[in-house]
Parts: structure tokens; C-alpha cells; sequence
């Protein structure tokens, strides 16, 4: 009778030790805990070498209200200022991105290969910044762990802290970044894909906006999954929408006419200060 108490007793132990142990374990292979562990769990999920990608941009007016004073109901676009943009990327090595009014007009010109670099609006009326027009969620689709940690501080995030983050609706992700400050990244736990960036913009008078990034509607093309549309809040007012219209791996990016393209730019943007300062 005893020994069967002592059997007993045993199995319970054991049976309990396995149960809190499979969390654990599982929680350890899904969630790395240092910035090395994660980019490399990343960088085995990474198969897009080179691509092209098309882009629809809405944009919203974050400020508008109703005549009592309200934010209304569904945010207020803007149509006018809605812009195409088409993307041509080699991982590590190139990004040209080229934005266009909707009635096809070219209002800026972004050209990163390798060291080279050119940014560039061209309409008066429309200037835009390279934090404007970057794709930040292909950025972090790349193999190399110095281009996500370049993806990262273009959004003002240098911590390289990982932690977990649990939402205010109890979701877990991990969080890359300073809760603290302001400025961090949430990633799927499982796949690694960005959910949300979170950043702030300062104001004179010390107060600061914040900017909330949200990457969803995720697909898979080519076994690389990728967000159909990222939007953008300003303190939780909508104020930009990029949909992905098209994508698709190609086997070389046109890497000279992008070339040829961005030398006359460059000319021409000289040109036009030499011009500006004899004034």
C-alpha cells in the first residue's frame, strides 16, 4: 500500500513537472531572448532576393472635425494628395523607390545603391521626405541584420531591447525598443512578422504626437509572407494608408536605367541650386 502511495506520488511530480516545463520550453523556442537570437530566427524566414512592388497610397486628414466639433466618424480622405509609388529592391544592395501622382507625374525620386544615395522631390508643390516614402516593412524583410537595425532607426528606434509585450487584449508579442520612450517595434512571436511601430513626434512646447505604424492583412508570396496594407495613426487619427497593388521576384532589378535615371536627377538638382544661389 505504501509503495503504491510512493508510485503515485511520483507520477503526480513528474506529470506536473512536464506540465509547467512544455510552456516554458515552448516559450524559449519561440520568443528569443537577445538581439542575435532574434535575427537569426529572422533571416531564416527571409527568401526574397530581389523584387518589384507597387504601392497605393490614400492619405487622411488626421485634424478633421465635425461642425459640433466631433472627430468623425470614418477618417476624411484626401484624394488629392493620394500618390502610386513602384519599388525596386535587391536585398542588401539596392532601393529605388519611385513616387507618382495618380495621374502619373513623377513628385520624388529615392536611389540607394549600395553607397550611393539620392533623394529628390520634383514638384514644388509636393516635397517629400525619404521617412515619407520609405518602405519600412520591406526594409525588414531583408536576410541582413544591419538593414533591419537600419529599418529600425529610421523610425527612431535604437534600443535593441527584446522583451515581452502583452496588450492591453492580452495578445503577446515581442517588443524590440523602450516601452519607456516611446519608440519600439511588436513582432509576431511565431513568425517574426512586424505587427506595429511605435514612435513619437516632439513639439516646441515639449509635448510630442504620438505615430503608430500598423502592418496587417499579412499574405505569402514566393514562401515570404508580407503586409497587404500598412497604415498610420497620429495620436489614433488615421492619417496614411499604402496598399500593396502588386508584387513580384524578378530575376535582375534595372539597375541602369535606375542609374541613368538618378545621374540626370542629380545633374538637375545641381543645376537648379547653382540657379537658386546666382539669384
Amino acid at each position: 500500500m505504501k509503495r503504491g502511495y510512493l508510485f503515485m506520488t511520483r507520477i503526480a511530480i513528474i506529470y506536473f513537472a512536464v506540465s509547467f516545463l512544455i510552456p516554458v520550453l515552448t516559450a524559449v523556442a519561440y520568443y528569443p531572448l537577445s538581439w542575435d537570437d532574434l535575427m537569426y530566427q529572422m533571416e531564416s524566414r527571409m527568401s526574397w532576393k530581389r523584387l518589384k512592388m507597387e504601392t497605393v497610397v490614400q492619405v487622411f486628414d488626421p485634424f478633421a472635425k465635425t461642425e459640433e466639433n466631433d472627430i468623425p466618424e470614418h477618417p476624411v480622405e484626401i484624394p488629392a494628395r493620394g500618390y502610386k509609388q513602384m519599388i525596386h529592391w535587391k536585398d542588401g544592395e539596392v532601393l529605388v523607390v519611385e513616387t507618382y501622382s495618380m495621374n502619373g507625374q513623377l513628385l520624388h525620386f529615392y536611389y540607394e545603391y549600395n553607397e550611393d544615395l539620392l533623394s529628390v522631390s520634383l514638384n514644388d508643390n509636393r516635397t517629400f521626405e525619404a521617412e515619407d516614402i520609405m518602405p519600412v516593412q520591406l526594409r525588414f524583410r531583408s536576410k541582413f541584420g544591419e538593414i533591419r537595425s537600419k529599418a529600425l532607426q529610421e523610425v527612431g528606434i535604437v534600443n535593441k531591447e527584446i522583451a515581452y509585450h502583452i496588450r492591453e487584449d492580452n495578445h503577446v508579442f515581442l517588443r524590440i525598443g523602450d516601452l519607456e520612450s516611446g519608440h519600439y517595434a511588436l513582432l509576431n512571436p511565431k513568425t517574426y512578422d512586424l505587427s506595429a511601430v511605435h514612435n513619437r513626434i516632439w513639439k516646441p512646447d515639449g509635448s510630442w504626437l504620438d505615430l503608430k505604424i500598423i502592418f496587417k492583412n499579412y499574405e505569402k508570396y514566393r514562401w515570404q509572407t508580407y503586409p497587404k496594407v500598412t497604415e498610420y495613426f497620429l495620436d489614433e487619427q488615421l492619417f496614411k494608408r499604402v496598399s500593396v497593388s502588386s508584387v513580384r521576384t524578378i530575376s535582375r532589378v534595372p539597375i541602369k536605367r535606375l542609374k541613368d535615371m538618378a545621374t540626370k536627377l542629380r545633374h538637375k538638382q545641381i543645376a537648379t541650386l547653382k540657379y537658386d544661389y546666382a539669384l
